[in-house]
């Protein structure tokens, strides 16, 4: 058949069709293939994250075995598990081993599928906001966890049982001992958290909306702690940091703001160590109240500046619950999350 649309009376697909059906059903698939590699995109973040988190788990636990095995033969090796500074200088080895090293891994995987974004490491869009915004978000982050820990004190209470955790117990004595645990309970977990969480895996979820991307990313970097002492306030703490990091656009505050929160942390514990529970109580008051002081400054100075943060809803075509699934349902985000599962569990104490 020859007509003005197909002179030469050849079949050309639905392009060739007079109708027009042709460029409505193209449109259909080529929105069809985009949301099915969106999905495949989203999959790929979530099954990098998910071995990440695995890689973690199984570098702190291969150390730690490799370690008890080699003071077997080199006892002197054993004082890491008697001297606190040795013991936090392993600690600052097994961070980089167990999270820099895998979320590094990660980062490659993406950026050779070119779904890694540059990691936000420059300037902040406007310093005196983000100066504000520090202030006024590590005082929340610090009265929350108080008052987290209140809640989950009385629920441990009425259910009868005990959240426990394998952190804390180190001693920092003297001079030497709180360097250590600035560097390694403060200065390390803020860079290397930070990096890892608010640049390597928030980042490239951006593109599926700033909120879908802020929450993802504090529940990976809650659960990671892997007991209940520590998953609820670091998930609202994830939260107050990923924010920071994109109504910034930097990672920096994001920083320093978890520096200071955990440097709050070592003060009182040094505080404690070495000069008593008095001292310790009173450096805590001291801190808060600065927190609280500094934090409603913050707040005030930041309203003032009439400064708006309009986070993004990315470019998306799939629904919360399509993202949510492709994130999600993949083989070792789904180990990642059992393994995580029946660690948290272990902490219990029913």
């Amino acid at each position: 058949m020859n007509n003005e649309f197909n002179p030469n009376g050849q079949f050309d697909g639905w392009n060739a069709s007079p109708y027009g059906y042709g460029e409505v059903n193209n449109e259909f698939y080529k929105k069809l293939a985009e949301k099915e590699q969106e999905r495949l995109d989203l999959k790929r973040i979530g099954s990098r994250g998910g071995l990440a988190i695995i890689m973690y788990i199984a570098v702190s636990y291969i150390v730690s075995f490799a370690l008890v095995m080699a003071a077997q033969f080199f006892p002197k090796l054993s004082r890491i598990y008697t001297e606190d500074n040795l013991a936090m200088a392993y600690d600052i080895i097994v961070t980089i081993l167990a999270i820099a090293v895998p979320f590094l891994l990660m980062h490659l995987s993406l950026r050779r599928r070119k779904q890694a974004e540059i990691l936000p490491f420059g300037t902040t869009y406007n310093s005196e906001a983000a100066k504000y915004l520090v202030m006024m978000f590590t005082a929340i982050m610090i009265f929350s966890a108080i008052a987290i820990n209140y809640i989950s004190s009385f629920i441990q209470a009425f259910l009868g049982i005990e959240f426990t955790s394998s952190s804390g117990g180190t001693v920092l004595a003297g001079a030497s001992g709180t360097f250590m645990g600035i560097l390694s309970i403060a200065v390390l977990p803020a860079l290397i958290e930070e990096t890892a969480i608010r640049g390597i895996l928030l980042q490239p979820l951006r593109k599926y909306g700033d909120g879908f991307a802020i929450v993802l990313s504090a529940a990976f970097f809650s659960i990671m702690h892997g007991n209940m002492v520590q998953i609820p306030y670091t998930f609202v703490g994830g939260l107050l940091l990923g924010y920071l990091a994109v109504a910034t656009g930097s990672i920096w505050p994001s920083v320093i703001m978890h520096f200071i929160n955990n440097l709050y942390s070592v003060f009182v514990m040094s505080a404690s160590d070495n000069l008593g529970d008095f001292a310790s109580v009173a450096v805590t008051l001291l801190m808060l109240a600065i927190f609280a002081v500094t934090g409603i400054y913050g707040a005030y100075k930041y309203y003032k500046m009439g400064y708006k943060v309009k986070l993004s809803k990315g470019e998306s075509q799939l629904t919360l619950g399509e993202r949510l699934r492709a994130f999600v349902g993949n083989v070792p985000c789904i180990a990642a999350i059992i393994i995580i599962f029946f660690i948290t569990m272990s902490n219990i104490i029913f």
